[in-house]
């Protein structure tokens, strides 16, 4: 550790660097000149990207439950098979975001009641014509097949219907988290004419690879994450974040409690040769090593589980259980 000077110390260095008897300016050498200059990348104390991607905790849970209904919806409208799958859940400025889909793509802006700011569904050119075409009486079966230019009024409106179905399945996804009233606001072609948020704001971008027989492409699911902020703890809290399970754990348990299963009482057992199988005849009797008042073993799908005794109640057979059985059978 290095030395602290003292108070006499600071007052001299001080009085020195007054009088001009103690060189201030730092000695300059040709290897100075001669360093390359260094970039200096900027840090934003306000929102740190590497932890925004990550801190919707669960968040995949409900955009992974908006893909398997968005998957079902379009394969009942088109009457294809259609598979929806979550590729990735990134963050990125909505600026960067709009350039990056400025090749055909189709913007439905959306509203979020309750959740502040609107959001945006963007389709690849690539399914957006497959699906028109489609729904027109064509087949669209190769991606070779796609116009490379902008979607007309006609084309736009035949999609505004499966945007509208996304908003629908979107409140599906949310129900456990928050009652989401998603709504299409209206259809763009041109990214100049969609400006939901300031071009610096923050956003969710969730991609899903989309596959309608051989045609492939993006949907992209954009909302702001000062919209999901307010939501992330009941994101938490909801879908079991905070104890290991959590309500999938609960769920789990329910169903196997319902679960049906076989119970049988079993007094004794034999063993045969196939020969006195085969010679088993009407009015035989099978010889058994064991009282009527012995305990039987209870089964619960063929294992021995508990023991009891066997006996009558109103009339009818009934065993009574004794005990858990210790038996591996």
């Amino acid at each position: 550790m290095e030395r602290i000077l003292s108070k006499d110390e600071i007052a001299e260095l001080l009085s020195a660097v007054k009088d001009g008897t103690l060189d201030t300016e730092l000695e300059s050498s040709d290897e100075d000149y001669s360093a390359p200059a260094r970039t200096v990348s900027g840090f934003s104390l306000v929102q740190n990207k590497s932890q925004s991607a990550t801190r919707l905790a669960n968040f995949d849970i409900v955009l992974d439950a908006f893909a398997r209904n968005l998957s079902f919806s379009l394969s009942n409208r088109l009457q294809r098979a259609v598979s929806v799958l979550r590729e990735s859940i990134s963050s990125m400025e909505y600026e960067t975001l709009i350039h990056e889909c400025s090749n055909h793509e189709l913007y439905g802006i959306i509203s979020l009641d309750p959740l502040k700011k609107n959001g945006l569904f963007i389709f690849d050119a690539s399914i957006s014509f497959a699906q028109v075409e489609i729904m027109l009486g064509g087949v669209a079966e190769h991606a070779g097949d796609i116009p490379r230019r902008g979607m007309t009024t006609i084309e736009v409106n035949i999609i505004k219907d499966v945007i509208k179905e996304g908003c629908l399945e979107l409140n599906k996804a949310f129900s456990p988290i928050e009652p989401l009233e998603a709504d299409l606001v209206r259809v763009e072609s041109n990214p100049r004419l969609v400006t939901i948020v300031p071009s610096d704001t923050e956003m969710m971008v969730a991609s899903f690879r989309v596959k309608i027989n051989e045609v492939s492409g993006l949907l992209r699911l954009a909302i702001p994450y000062s919209s999901l902020d307010p939501i992330r703890e009941k994101l938490k809290s909801e879908l079991g974040a905070s104890t290991p399970g959590g309500q999938w754990r609960s769920h789990l348990v329910q169903e196997v409690e319902e679960m049906d299963v076989s119970v049988a009482a079993r007094l004794a057992k034999i063993t045969l040769t196939v020969r006195d199988i085969l010679d088993l005849r009407v009015g035989d009797v099978l010889q058994l090593d064991c009282s009527p008042d012995q305990p039987v073993a209870v089964l619960v799908e063929g294992k021995a589980k508990f023991s009891g005794l066997a006996g009558l109640r109103d009339g009818k057979k009934a065993v009574r259980v004794l005990e858990r059985s210790k038996m591996r059978r």
